[in-house]
């Protein structure tokens, strides 16, 4: 009878369970099962958010340089049995002028590259020397930090462009969470923005450009 030792047993049972540790760490969540979804929208930018909060899957949505959404066509989607890959194809096919992708710690949507909006790309890589977020901070305070960080200011004033910071619903004036904070350095306005709907029950950011000339930007929960 083969006596295996304590010591071999020990370790392959370690290894297993990395592994297993391994291939929960590594799931998509644009294979998060979706069985029986379906909703019709205004626009993609509503469609985005159902989608996110239904799957409570963190997600974001960069603007096309074409898209307005009081006048965007309906976005509709049914499936009976599929993923969130699925609900995103569809989204997309309706809506040419975008594509999809799974980052680190999010679903990201934006512009196909002939639709996007080069303000809006370099914003969303700069880089703030420091930001500093307190706790129970308000969704509309954020706004207002951010897009007064002399990095971004500076970019805004270089495109002729001013950020709308107003309030849009009474949730603009209440915190992400109680106990959420941020104090990074370094750090990609894409990455601060990610923190929040990674670490929070936020799930959904969005970035555009309104106005007749579109000089405002709008970043939003």
């Amino acid at each position: 009878m083969l006596v295996i030792p304590a010591t071999l047993i020990l370790i392959l049972a370690t290894n297993v369970l990395a592994q297993s540790e391994s291939g929960q760490q590594q799931t998509n969540a644009a294979d998060v099962v979706v069985t029986d979804f379906q909703i019709k929208t205004k626009n993609i930018n509503q469609a985005l958010a159902e989608v996110a909060y239904k799957f409570n899957v963190p997600m974001s949505f960069e603007a096309a340089t074409n898209e307005d959404f009081l006048k965007s066509k309906q976005v509709t989607v049914q499936i009976t049995k599929g993923k969130i890959a699925d609900v995103l194809d569809s989204i997309v096919k309706q809506k040419p002028a975008y594509t999809w992708e799974i980052s680190e710690t999010s679903i990201r949507v934006f512009p196909r590259s002939e639709f996007r909006d080069p303000l809006l790309q370099t914003l969303l890589e700069l880089r703030i020397s420091r930001f500093v977020l307190l706790k129970r901070t308000a969704k509309l305070t954020f706004r207002q930090t951010l897009t007064n960080q002399p990095e971004l200011k500076s970019l805004l004033a270089s495109y002729g462009v001013r950020a709308s910071n107003e309030a849009f619903s009474p949730d603009d004036i209440a915190p992400f969470a109680p106990n959420f904070s941020l104090d990074v350095g370094s750090a990609t306005v894409r990455s601060i923005l990610d923190s929040i709907i990674t670490d929070t029950p936020i799930k959904y950011w969005f970035i555009n450009r309104n106005g007749e000339n579109r000089q405002y930007l709008v970043i939003n929960f």
